[in-house]
């Protein structure tokens, strides 16, 4: 929100004075240097960027604040430390909220990071390339409320998380490439640098692939200590957003200053790296820092509860720091004469200050449509992921991923495998004569005949174009050719309506190949079907064909 403000050396140090000058007024009492401590989630890093900035940069002292930053470690929960009182504030994860919902009297103040950092890291050497997969593997996790996330993955896809062979988390990498550990939960941030360093090829699977997205590093802070110092709360959290803020805007300033003074042991590249990755989950050209959406803190909630991690829901309002939406004239009336007392230069301030009053104003104004935006951007990058954004079917990458596991589950328990490749017979013609728009609704037709003409257990998937693929697990030549021919005849007898109320009559031509485990990969097993469906065409169309078994059904 605050990028609008040019970065020439004079106006960063007019952006410095307005945000010191926003903490004092804002403030209902000047504190006498109240004593603070804030504990992270880990270790000194990039990750806790805008606390060190507001520390460095003075926002803190000067909201009277005096404030003490402890760094997290394999042993400390920072959750704990502020529901037993031992600190006034923590960095969590979305693991507060189940807290919350259990009992716990703890309050979200601010959520940094917009898309989480947490995932599951596997060798690229594995044999891992689902979630399906990884529910058979070894795993080493972070026992604690603060990983839920990567737990309530599993139990959203059905895979009973009492059967998971979970192991404590060592925090180091050693067992995972000594192989004595198949997949470790990590953070985008971190260690995939580090095996990018060591030279070992890696893969991850996030949550957000599979409609899990949660707020991730949260500040928190003790219901009962809220309530006791409301004006303290808000003084920390408006510097600390602002020391976030300066940190995203001077990136390599705060890389300087917190490999000197915080992390002698990380190199200024991996510091970079990480403030890189977190930047692109942080978000802050797109949503204002610190923002929490309580729809989307519902939709947590309520996940909680589908995957029986809690017994009920209980109202958020207590859960969620309320945070000013709306400008106060009243206020930056006062700030602005405060800057005329302070610096003395009336024309100089009030210039500066009307520029930067507007630009707040217009981003209040717009800040409802980047709401939507932001949901809207979500949901397509979770679509994007494995779906066909036309058809709803499962999308390339996705189809050739789920081929990949039946085959390796074909050939491990011997099961028969058959795979049909479906092409829409002169599909040109109709985009031609009738317009890319009656072609698009043919394939959506088409993939919704296909959906109803298979059982629960086969898989179907757009190949691009007007070709489709559908995958039959369990099942011999004579039942698939029994199933490609019934989607052939459920085309062939459908209506397919336009927009102009006219039908067409259209129908489709089928590949059909067995999977051979002694001699087949995936890309032979395509190949094959590919054939049979050119022997398909070749011979009129509208039939079902067999690589080197031509079967008429026409």
């Amino acid at each position: 929100m605050f990028g609008i403000v040019p970065t020439i050396i004079c106006r960063q140090r007019l952006f410095r004075l307005l945000t010191v000058s926003t903490l004092i007024i804002f403030s209902n009492t000047v504190f006498a240097q109240q004593a603070i401590t804030l504990q992270l989630r880990w270790y000194h890093q990039f990750q806790f960027a805008g606390y060190y900035m507001a520390l460095e940069q003075g926002y803190y002292r000067a909201a009277g604040l005096e404030v003490t930053i402890l760094p997290g470690a394999p042993d400390i929960v920072a959750l704990d430390k502020v529901l037993t009182g031992e600190v006034q504030f923590a960095v969590s994860a979305s693991g507060a909220l189940l807290a919350y919902l259990e009992g716990a009297p703890v309050v979200a103040l601010a959520a940094i990071m917009q898309k989480s950092p947490s995932v599951w890291l596997m060798r690229a050497d594995s044999d891992i390339y689902t979630l399906q997969d990884l529910a058979h593997a070894r795993l080493e996790l972070s026992m604690s409320k603060e990983n839920t996330e990567l737990l309530a993955v599993f139990a959203k896809e059905g895979v009973d998380i009492g059967k998971l062979q979970l192991n404590q988390s060592s925090m180091q990498l050693d067992n995972l490439l000594s192989g004595k550990t198949d997949a470790f939960n990590a953070y985008l941030s971190n260690e995939p640098y580090l095996l990018e360093q060591m030279g070992v090829p890696y893969r991850v699977i996030h949550p957000i692939e599979y409609g899990v997205n949660f707020y991730q590093d949260v500040l928190i802070t003790h219901a009962d200590y809220l309530a006791k110092q409301p004006a303290e709360v808000k003084a920390f959290v408006d510097a600390s957003l602002a020391g976030w803020r300066f940190a995203l805007d001077n990136i390599d300033y705060s890389i300087a200053h917190i490999q000197q003074h915080y992390a002698p042991q990380k190199t200024i590249e991996h510091l970079r790296y990480e403030a890189t990755v977190l930047r692109s989950l942080i978000m802050p050209d797109l949503v204002e820092i610190g923002h929490m959406n309580p729809g989307r803190w519902q939709q947590m909630a309520e996940t909680y509860q589908r995957l029986q991690m809690i017994d009920k829901l209980k109202p958020l309002p207590d859960f969620i720091y309320p945070a000013p939406r709306s400008a106060n004239y009243s206020v930056l009336l006062k700030m602005l004469l405060l800057m005329l007392f302070m610096i003395g230069v009336l024309s100089f301030i009030t210039l500066k200050f009307r520029r930067l009053t507007g630009a707040l104003q217009a981003e209040i104004a717009r800040h409802g449509v980047t709401e939507r935006q932001l949901l809207a951007r979500n949901q397509e990058l979770l679509q994007m992921a494995t779906t066909d954004l036309l058809t709803g079917l499962s999308n390339l990458r996705a189809i050739l991923q789920q081929a990949n596991a039946e085959i390796r589950r074909a050939s491990r328990y011997q099961k028969d495998l058959a795979v049909l490749m479906l092409d829409i017979d002169h599909f040109k013609q109709i985009n031609d004569q009738h317009g890319h728009a009656a072609g698009d609704k043919v394939l959506i037709e088409f993939a919704g005949l296909c959906l109803q003409s298979i059982r629960e257990t086969d898989l179907a998937g757009r190949y691009g174009g007007e070709e489709f693929f559908i995958l039959l697990p369990e099942i011999d030549l004579a039942t698939a050719i029994l199933s490609a021919d019934r989607i052939r005849m459920a085309v062939a007898a459908h209506p397919f309506t336009l927009n102009d109320g006219n039908s067409l009559n259209v129908t489709c031509s089928i590949g059909i190949a067995m999977y051979r485990p002694e001699q087949d990969s995936l890309d032979k097993l395509l190949l094959r079907a590919d054939q049979a469906l050119y022997q398909a065409k070749r011979q009129g169309r509208n039939r079902c064909c067999v690589q080197h078994h031509p079967y008429d059904a026409g």
